[in-house]
């Protein structure tokens, strides 16, 4: 059996999200041959570069235009027009794509990016390919560029979505809420104090986990000031991820405030910071949202993007996992106003685990092995 895992590198959970199902499929299906590509390796130079780093230009340094632009194409993407220009630029970016494709032969394709799904949903329709195709939608709501044909199963992480694609004219036996796949390291936790000991932190002070994300987007700098002029007893951890100027500039703010602060570039235990943390500061990503609530960990959001990010605010707000900082300079007090509120936190911890789904890859997977081939697959599953 050959599986077929497809992202784009327009940020970075896509990725994540196509990790997490590779490995699922590897503990279930050892015997299958799984390739995880990035749709965008097979484009041109600057087909690539144009669309991943637009979309990071814009929302790192015109957020509400992103939103503008995330709104209108969720109403004037499904145009018949629209679709086959959107189809005409895939198509004639993706040739080397295509050689590739047919020199693999897929027996399944998943999609974790809605670029890839439109591709493949096309060859079925021309009559390309056999596979049978599948969708994990990566954020809490779906927009309608993950709208195709041919789906054979949609994986969504809420009942809401699942209406959503629905009411676009999708079957009800083909959506399946089983969460957004994260990786299996965050479906098993350290103790709170097992996570400390290993991090190094021997004190009592609580601690704060502030993430900026894969490519380190965020005011990490801003907060680090703001809980160091609010004299916040805390130990904050500061994840910049891939950007070094902010891993410099948060570094440099750290010694001007008396809390301990450490400052992380890129991480590969995120899971364990996390298990070490009492409260989570970070944006509303869909795959870092899916990691926080598969701990059980209370998030407090700062600046969410207007569009998926808004909606993906929305839920946690809605489901008692989080609170909301609208002001930056507010973030001392803030911090320390939920802190000093066990019972709060308790709450959401208890809905953050609600809310969660920490086995999202392995079901997601098991779940398209059967779809994909019932008849033999039941037996090997249940032995």
């Amino acid at each position: 059996m050959r599986i077929l895992i497809l992202h784009a590198s327009a940020g970075a959970g896509h990725k994540r999200a196509a990790q997490a199902l590779g490995q699922g499929f590897n503990a279930l299906c050892p015997a299958a041959e799984v390739r995880i590509c990035d749709i965008l390796d097979f484009t041109p130079s600057i087909f690539k570069k144009t669309y991943g780093e637009s979309y990071l230009d814009v929302i790192k340094r015109a957020p509400e235009l992103w939103g503008y632009m995330y709104a209108r194409l969720d109403r004037k993407s499904p145009h018949p027009l629209r679709k086959k220009l959107r189809s005409f630029v895939y198509r004639t970016n993706t040739l080397e794509f295509a050689r590739f494709y047919r020199e693999f032969e897929p027996d399944i394709v998943v999609c974790t990016h809605f670029m890839p799904l439109e591709i493949i949903s096309t060859r079925i329709r021309k009559g390309k390919t056999a596979a049978a195709l599948f969708c994990t939608v990566t954020d809490f709501a779906v927009h309608a560029l993950w709208v195709a044909e041919n789906v054979a199963c949609y994986y969504v992480a809420t009942q809401e979505a699942a209406r959503q694609l629905l009411r676009r004219g999708q079957a009800p036996d083909r959506i399946a809420v089983l969460g957004i796949p994260i990786d299996p390291a965050f479906a098993a936790g350290l103790s709170r104090e097992e996570a400390r000991r290993r991090l190094g932190i021997d004190d009592a002070l609580p601690v704060v986990l502030v993430l900026g994300g894969g490519v380190g987007v965020g005011p990490a700098v801003e907060l680090i000031l703001a809980v160091g002029a609010a004299g916040v007893a805390c130990r904050l951890l500061v994840v910049a991820g891939s950007n070094q100027e902010l891993q410099a500039s948060a570094t440099e703010a750290a010694r001007t405030i008396a809390a301990p602060v450490t400052v992380f570039g890129f991480v590969s235990n995120m899971h364990e910071l996390m298990d070490a943390a009492d409260l989570i500061v970070s944006k509303p990503g869909g795959l870092t949202t899916s990691e926080v609530l598969a701990k059980g960990k209370p998030m407090l959001i700062v600046d969410p993007i207007p569009g998926q990010e808004q909606r993906n605010c929305e839920y946690l707000l809605e489901a008692g996992a989080a609170a909301r900082l609208f002001d930056i300079e507010d973030a001392g007090h803030k911090l320390k106003s939920l802190l000093a509120d066990p019972g709060r936190l308790a709450r959401m911890r208890q809905n953050a685990l609600l809310a969660g789904h920490p086995e999202a890859a392995a079901a997601i997977a098991g779940d398209i092995l059967k779809r994909a081939q019932p008849a033999p697959l039941a037996g090997l599953l249940e032995e």
